[in-house]
Protein backbone atom coordinates (compact mmCIF):
# COMPACT_ATOMS: atom_id res chain seq x y z
CA UNK A 1 0.00 0.00 0.00
CA UNK A 2 2.82 2.39 0.79
CA UNK A 3 4.30 1.78 -2.60
CA UNK A 4 0.99 2.59 -4.28
CA UNK A 5 0.57 5.79 -2.20
CA UNK A 6 4.09 6.88 -2.98
CA UNK A 7 3.59 6.35 -6.69
CA UNK A 8 0.31 8.27 -6.55
CA UNK A 9 1.97 11.23 -4.83
CA UNK A 10 4.72 11.29 -7.41
CA UNK A 11 2.15 11.28 -10.20
CA UNK A 12 0.25 14.19 -8.60
CA UNK A 13 3.43 16.17 -8.13
CA UNK A 14 4.39 15.60 -11.75
CA UNK A 15 0.97 16.76 -12.90
CA UNK A 16 1.15 19.87 -10.75
CA UNK A 17 4.62 20.61 -12.06
CA UNK A 18 3.37 20.31 -15.63
CA UNK A 19 0.44 22.61 -14.82
CA UNK A 20 2.75 25.20 -13.28
CA UNK A 21 5.07 25.05 -16.27
CA UNK A 22 2.11 25.48 -18.61
CA UNK A 23 0.84 28.44 -16.61
CA UNK A 24 4.29 30.03 -16.70
CA UNK A 25 4.47 29.52 -20.46
CA UNK A 26 1.02 31.05 -20.92
CA UNK A 27 2.01 33.96 -18.72
CA UNK A 28 4.92 34.74 -21.01
CA UNK A 29 2.67 34.56 -24.06
CA UNK A 30 -0.18 36.68 -22.70
CA UNK A 31 0.17 40.52 -22.71
CA UNK A 32 1.02 41.98 -19.36
CA UNK A 33 -1.34 44.75 -18.26
CA UNK A 34 0.98 47.41 -16.88
CA UNK A 35 1.92 51.07 -17.34
CA UNK A 36 2.30 52.04 -21.01
CA UNK A 37 3.61 55.41 -22.21
CA UNK A 38 2.73 56.72 -25.66
CA UNK A 39 2.58 60.05 -27.48
CA UNK A 40 -1.07 61.09 -27.42
CA UNK A 41 -0.63 64.30 -29.45
CA UNK A 42 2.06 66.40 -31.08
CA UNK A 43 2.16 69.99 -32.33
CA UNK A 44 4.80 72.25 -33.87
CA UNK A 45 4.80 76.03 -33.45
CA UNK A 46 5.01 77.37 -36.10
CA UNK A 47 3.63 74.56 -38.25
CA UNK A 48 6.37 75.11 -40.82
CA UNK A 49 9.84 76.49 -40.16
CA UNK A 50 12.23 78.48 -42.34
CA UNK A 51 15.92 77.61 -42.55
CA UNK A 52 17.71 79.29 -39.65
CA UNK A 53 14.51 79.74 -37.64
CA UNK A 54 13.29 78.10 -34.43
CA UNK A 55 10.35 75.77 -33.87
CA UNK A 56 8.81 74.55 -30.60
CA UNK A 57 7.80 70.88 -30.45
CA UNK A 58 5.02 70.17 -27.95
CA UNK A 59 4.43 66.53 -26.95
CA UNK A 60 1.64 65.18 -24.78
CA UNK A 61 2.45 61.75 -23.26
CA UNK A 62 -0.26 59.45 -21.92
CA UNK A 63 0.03 56.60 -19.45
CA UNK A 64 -2.60 54.23 -20.82
CA UNK A 65 -1.75 51.42 -18.37
CA UNK A 66 -2.93 50.54 -14.89
CA UNK A 67 0.16 51.55 -12.93
CA UNK A 68 1.92 54.79 -12.11
CA UNK A 69 5.31 55.08 -13.71
CA UNK A 70 8.33 57.12 -12.75
CA UNK A 71 11.47 58.47 -14.40
CA UNK A 72 10.34 58.58 -18.01
CA UNK A 73 13.14 59.72 -20.35
CA UNK A 74 12.13 61.44 -23.60
CA UNK A 75 14.93 62.03 -26.12
CA UNK A 76 15.06 63.54 -29.61
CA UNK A 77 17.49 62.09 -32.15
CA UNK A 78 18.71 64.96 -34.35
CA UNK A 79 21.75 63.19 -35.78
CA UNK A 80 20.19 62.52 -39.20
CA UNK A 81 18.12 65.69 -39.63
CA UNK A 82 19.14 69.36 -40.20
CA UNK A 83 18.09 70.57 -36.76
CA UNK A 84 19.91 71.59 -33.59
CA UNK A 85 18.68 72.12 -30.00
CA UNK A 86 18.26 75.66 -28.70
CA UNK A 87 19.30 76.47 -25.11
CA UNK A 88 18.38 72.98 -23.91
CA UNK A 89 19.23 69.30 -24.12
CA UNK A 90 17.60 66.91 -26.54
CA UNK A 91 16.58 64.72 -23.57
CA UNK A 92 14.11 65.47 -20.77
CA UNK A 93 12.98 63.48 -17.72
CA UNK A 94 9.41 63.31 -16.44
CA UNK A 95 9.36 62.42 -12.75
CA UNK A 96 6.05 60.55 -12.79
CA UNK A 97 2.89 60.00 -14.80
CA UNK A 98 -0.01 58.45 -12.94
CA UNK A 99 -2.18 55.76 -14.49
CA UNK A 100 -4.52 57.11 -17.17
CA UNK A 101 -2.90 60.52 -16.79
CA UNK A 102 -1.07 62.82 -19.21
CA UNK A 103 2.00 65.01 -19.18
CA UNK A 104 3.08 67.71 -21.65
CA UNK A 105 6.64 68.76 -22.41
CA UNK A 106 8.32 70.83 -25.12
CA UNK A 107 11.60 71.06 -27.01
CA UNK A 108 12.89 74.12 -28.86
CA UNK A 109 14.99 73.29 -31.89
CA UNK A 110 16.37 75.30 -34.79
CA UNK A 111 16.45 74.46 -38.48
CA UNK A 112 19.98 74.78 -39.79
CA UNK A 113 20.55 77.62 -42.29
CA UNK A 114 21.37 75.12 -45.05
CA UNK A 115 18.29 72.94 -44.42
CA UNK A 116 16.69 71.91 -47.69
CA UNK A 117 12.90 72.32 -48.03
CA UNK A 118 10.96 69.16 -47.21
CA UNK A 119 9.37 67.13 -44.43
CA UNK A 120 11.78 65.58 -41.93
CA UNK A 121 11.02 62.74 -39.52
CA UNK A 122 12.58 63.18 -36.07
CA UNK A 123 12.86 60.02 -33.94
CA UNK A 124 11.65 60.37 -30.33
CA UNK A 125 12.70 57.64 -27.89
CA UNK A 126 10.60 57.13 -24.73
CA UNK A 127 12.33 55.00 -22.08
CA UNK A 128 11.23 53.74 -18.66
CA UNK A 129 11.80 50.67 -16.50
CA UNK A 130 14.42 49.32 -18.87
CA UNK A 131 12.11 49.47 -21.90
CA UNK A 132 12.28 51.89 -24.82
CA UNK A 133 9.92 52.82 -27.63
CA UNK A 134 10.66 55.08 -30.60
CA UNK A 135 8.13 57.24 -32.46
CA UNK A 136 8.57 59.65 -35.38
CA UNK A 137 7.59 63.33 -35.48
CA UNK A 138 7.18 65.12 -38.82
CA UNK A 139 8.58 68.66 -39.20
CA UNK A 140 8.21 70.62 -42.45
CA UNK A 141 10.91 73.03 -43.58
CA UNK A 142 9.65 75.61 -46.04
CA UNK A 143 11.99 77.91 -47.91
CA UNK A 144 10.19 80.48 -50.06
CA UNK A 145 11.50 81.03 -53.55
CA UNK A 146 12.03 84.60 -54.72
CA UNK A 147 13.11 85.87 -58.13
CA UNK A 148 14.21 89.40 -58.98
CA UNK A 149 14.77 90.85 -62.44
CA UNK A 150 17.28 93.59 -63.30
CA UNK A 151 18.30 95.43 -66.45
CA UNK A 152 21.82 94.13 -67.06
CA UNK A 153 22.63 95.93 -70.30
CA UNK A 154 20.86 97.87 -73.05
CA UNK A 155 21.90 98.82 -76.57
CA UNK A 156 18.80 100.92 -77.10
CA UNK A 157 19.71 104.59 -77.45
CA UNK A 158 17.14 106.47 -79.49
CA UNK A 159 13.54 106.09 -80.56
CA UNK A 160 12.83 103.98 -83.67
CA UNK A 161 16.26 102.36 -83.60
CA UNK A 162 16.56 98.62 -82.74
CA UNK A 163 18.87 97.27 -80.07
CA UNK A 164 19.43 94.36 -77.69
CA UNK A 165 18.37 94.43 -74.05
CA UNK A 166 19.90 91.99 -71.54
CA UNK A 167 17.77 91.01 -68.54
CA UNK A 168 19.34 89.44 -65.42
CA UNK A 169 17.17 87.17 -63.26
CA UNK A 170 18.47 86.44 -59.74
CA UNK A 171 17.23 83.80 -57.30
CA UNK A 172 17.33 85.79 -54.04
CA UNK A 173 15.11 83.38 -52.11
CA UNK A 174 15.87 80.39 -49.90
CA UNK A 175 14.81 77.68 -52.32
CA UNK A 176 15.90 76.63 -55.78
CA UNK A 177 13.37 77.17 -58.57
CA UNK A 178 12.60 74.89 -61.47
CA UNK A 179 10.89 75.19 -64.86
CA UNK A 180 11.51 78.94 -65.02
CA UNK A 181 9.95 80.59 -68.07
CA UNK A 182 10.36 84.29 -68.88
CA UNK A 183 7.89 86.14 -71.08
CA UNK A 184 8.28 89.72 -72.33
CA UNK A 185 4.79 91.18 -72.63
CA UNK A 186 3.78 93.44 -75.52
CA UNK A 187 3.54 97.19 -75.03
CA UNK A 188 2.91 100.26 -77.21
CA UNK A 189 6.19 101.69 -75.84
CA UNK A 190 8.33 99.11 -77.65
CA UNK A 191 8.26 96.51 -80.38
CA UNK A 192 9.58 92.99 -79.84
CA UNK A 193 11.82 91.88 -82.72
CA UNK A 194 13.00 88.58 -81.11
CA UNK A 195 11.07 85.68 -79.53
CA UNK A 196 9.14 87.09 -76.57
CA UNK A 197 9.24 83.90 -74.46
CA UNK A 198 12.37 82.13 -73.18
CA UNK A 199 12.69 78.90 -71.19
CA UNK A 200 15.48 78.91 -68.58
CA UNK A 201 14.79 75.90 -66.35
CA UNK A 202 16.50 75.58 -62.95
CA UNK A 203 18.05 78.42 -60.96
CA UNK A 204 19.82 77.59 -57.69
CA UNK A 205 19.76 79.75 -54.57
CA UNK A 206 22.02 82.77 -55.04
CA UNK A 207 22.48 82.02 -58.75
CA UNK A 208 21.31 84.02 -61.78
CA UNK A 209 20.53 83.70 -65.47
CA UNK A 210 20.52 86.27 -68.28
CA UNK A 211 18.36 86.55 -71.38
CA UNK A 212 18.54 88.90 -74.37
CA UNK A 213 15.66 90.47 -76.26
CA UNK A 214 15.87 92.56 -79.43
CA UNK A 215 13.56 95.57 -79.23
CA UNK A 216 12.56 98.68 -81.11
CA UNK A 217 11.89 101.61 -78.81
CA UNK A 218 8.75 103.56 -79.73
CA UNK A 219 8.86 106.02 -76.84
CA UNK A 220 11.37 107.54 -74.47
CA UNK A 221 12.25 105.44 -71.40
CA UNK A 222 9.96 102.48 -72.14
CA UNK A 223 9.13 100.13 -69.25
CA UNK A 224 9.57 96.46 -70.04
CA UNK A 225 6.85 94.20 -68.59
CA UNK A 226 8.18 90.73 -67.71
CA UNK A 227 6.29 87.69 -66.47
CA UNK A 228 8.22 85.01 -64.54
CA UNK A 229 6.63 81.58 -64.22
CA UNK A 230 8.33 78.87 -62.12
CA UNK A 231 7.93 76.11 -59.51
CA UNK A 232 9.45 75.92 -56.04
CA UNK A 233 10.98 72.95 -54.17
CA UNK A 234 7.49 71.67 -53.27
CA UNK A 235 6.54 71.80 -56.97
CA UNK A 236 4.09 74.64 -56.35
CA UNK A 237 3.56 76.91 -59.33
CA UNK A 238 4.17 80.66 -59.03
CA UNK A 239 3.81 83.59 -61.43
CA UNK A 240 5.35 86.98 -60.68
CA UNK A 241 5.75 90.20 -62.64
CA UNK A 242 8.66 92.60 -63.01
CA UNK A 243 8.85 96.09 -64.54
CA UNK A 244 12.17 97.39 -65.88
CA UNK A 245 12.73 100.93 -67.16
CA UNK A 246 15.08 101.23 -70.15
CA UNK A 247 16.73 104.61 -70.82
CA UNK A 248 15.89 105.78 -74.36
CA UNK A 249 16.46 109.36 -75.61
CA UNK A 250 15.45 111.55 -78.48
CA UNK A 251 18.01 112.03 -81.23
CA UNK A 252 18.94 115.48 -79.95
CA UNK A 253 19.34 114.30 -76.33
CA UNK A 254 21.41 111.33 -77.44
CA UNK A 255 23.77 113.63 -79.36
CA UNK A 256 24.05 116.03 -76.43
CA UNK A 257 24.90 113.16 -74.09
CA UNK A 258 27.42 111.80 -76.55
CA UNK A 259 25.57 108.52 -76.89
CA UNK A 260 25.48 108.78 -80.68
CA UNK A 261 27.90 110.48 -83.08
CA UNK A 262 26.82 113.69 -84.68
CA UNK A 263 26.26 113.39 -88.40
CA UNK A 264 28.95 115.13 -90.50
CA UNK A 265 27.09 114.67 -93.78
CA UNK A 266 24.86 117.73 -93.44
CA UNK A 267 27.72 120.23 -92.99
CA UNK A 268 29.51 118.74 -96.01
CA UNK A 269 26.37 119.06 -98.11
CA UNK A 270 25.92 122.69 -96.99
CA UNK A 271 29.54 123.48 -97.89
CA UNK A 272 29.13 121.89 -101.32
CA UNK A 273 25.95 123.84 -102.01
CA UNK A 274 27.64 126.99 -100.74
CA UNK A 275 30.63 126.54 -103.06
CA UNK A 276 28.38 125.72 -105.99
CA UNK A 277 26.36 128.86 -105.38
CA UNK A 278 29.50 130.96 -105.09
CA UNK A 279 30.81 129.57 -108.41
CA UNK A 280 27.52 130.31 -110.16
CA UNK A 281 27.47 133.87 -108.83
CA UNK A 282 31.09 134.37 -109.87
CA UNK A 283 30.34 133.14 -113.38
CA UNK A 284 27.32 135.41 -113.70
CA UNK A 285 29.33 138.45 -112.57
CA UNK A 286 32.12 137.60 -114.98
CA UNK A 287 29.73 137.26 -117.91
CA UNK A 288 28.18 140.58 -116.97
CA UNK A 289 31.54 142.33 -117.00
CA UNK A 290 32.42 140.89 -120.41
CA UNK A 291 29.11 142.04 -121.78
CA UNK A 292 29.81 145.59 -120.63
Amino acid sequence: MKTITKNTNCTLQAKMLRVLCLMALLATMLPVVTAQIAIESFAATPKTVLPGNEVVLILTLENSGEEDIENIAVALDLTQVPFAPVDSSTEKIIAEINENDRETLSFTIKALPNAEPGTYKIPVAISHDGTSKTSLLGIEVKAPARLEAFLEKSELRTINEPGEVTVKIVNSGLSAVTFLKVTLLESPAYGILSPAQRYIGDVDVGDFETEEFTLLAKAEDPILALELEYRDAQNQRFTTSALLEVPVYSAEEAQQLGLVKKSTLLPIILVIFGLAGAVMIYKKLRKKKKAE
